[in-house]
């Protein structure tokens, strides 16, 4: 039984990058589509460009469990990722009240605690994976792929049933198993589970670039005509449409070679600052005031500028936001964070057991 450490793929960090950005992309388009009201153009070319990014969540999921393969739990990790939370939460929340001073409720609370204050959902989520992590690694590591395979295909069975039964039928399946259309640790975990086989399958290691994008764009053709004939329940995290979207995108990234040097540094640079991105960008305060009004107006342009000004505002937003959050880990390298951090996980290896692989 394979128990390596999973090695780096820069594929794989190059599709956190861009699945970063889609999930922008995804923030920029919502005050669009909550005011298209089915102008011809522009809610057809809006919810195509929404389509093709709403499978950046699911591709966050499976990538986790795809790195994290044969990979120790890290509590220092999650420390770490509070204390990033924390301070972006904290920091916009001081920059909102000293600008608008009366806040309703006690939100420098909530923001101290963001993880399980709810501010940000996915972090919230993802904070209940690490929790089970310990349980996800030892299955995804230790089960026979073949087991790991059809964990992985149920996933995939549950997310068809839910979606070709009726509507009530999908909310009560998401009712039953907690799924919560994606939006719960259960479906971050069960994408975990599923990532983690994407990596250990040979058989899907010899898939072809060009399948795993064709099956890409079958599954966003399936989405986009489902909406436009008014099937909203196509548009889900839990849809077994996003869900191939997401798993094409990290087959064919996986397979994806960066040779050029500039371009693997920009990767090595740009990645570790994706998550950053998120919690600045989506941070409730700073999306009120500034990031979640600067596409009100281009519905006014019809459907191909709005979605080409949407992409490029994104990716302005990205690109400000990447360098902001690069500016914080240069300062909590100052700080000696990542010192603090290690410090956590040799303690905890001191535990009884703590060793223990």
């Amino acid at each position: 039984m394979e128990r390596t450490r999973a090695e780096r793929n820069m594929g794989i960090e190059a599709l956190r990058i861009v699945s970063m950005y889609m999930v922008v992309v995804l923030h920029m388009l919502l005050p669009i589509l909550s005011r298209t009201d089915r102008r011809p153009g522009v809610f057809e070319m809006t919810w195509l460009a929404e389509s093709a990014a709403y499978c950046a969540v699911n591709c966050f999921g499976l990538v986790s469990g795809w790195v994290g393969a044969g990979r120790s739990v890290s509590v220092g990790k999650a420390a770490g990722l509070w204390l990033q939370t924390a301070f972006y939460s904290l920091g916009f929340t001081l920059l909102g009240l000293a600008i608008h001073s009366k806040v309703a409720g006690d939100p420098l609370l909530w923001a101290a605690f963001p993880l399980i204050s709810g501010q940000y959902w996915y972090m919230t989520a993802y904070f209940g994976v690490m929790l089970l992590m310990p349980l996800l690694e030892a299955g995804v590591r230790d089960l026979p792929l073949r087991s790991l395979g059809l964990l992985a295909l149920g996933v995939l069975a549950l997310s068809v049933t839910g979606t070709f039964l009726t509507p009530a039928a999908t909310m009560s399946l998401n009712r039953i198993y907690n799924l919560g259309g994606g939006y719960s640790v259960i479906w971050l975990a069960l994408l975990y589970v599923v990532g983690g086989y994407l990596r250990r399958s040979e058989l899907l290691k010899k898939l072809k670039k060009r399948w795993a994008a064709l099956l890409y764009l079958l599954c966003l053709a399936v989405t986009w005509v489902s909406i436009l004939r008014d099937e909203w329940r196509w548009l889900s995290y839990t849809s077994p449409t996003v869900l191939l979207e997401g798993v094409a995108l990290v087959l064919f990234f996986s397979k994806l070679e960066l040779r050029a040097k500039p371009l693997r540094r920009a990767v090595e640079v740009m990645a570790p600052a994706a998550l950053g991105v998120y919690l600045i960008h989506i941070s409730p305060w700073l999306y009120r005031a500034v990031t979640g009004r600067l596409t009100l107006t281009f519905p006014s342009y019809g459907g191909v500028k709005c979605v080409a000004l949407a992409l490029l505002t994104a990716l302005g937003v990205y690109l400000a936001c990447t360098a902001l959050e690069l500016v914080r880990i240069r300062l909590f390298k100052l700080l000696r964070v990542p010192r603090l951090t290690a410090a956590i996980d040799r303690l905890t290896a001191r535990l009884p057991g703590g060793e223990e692989r």
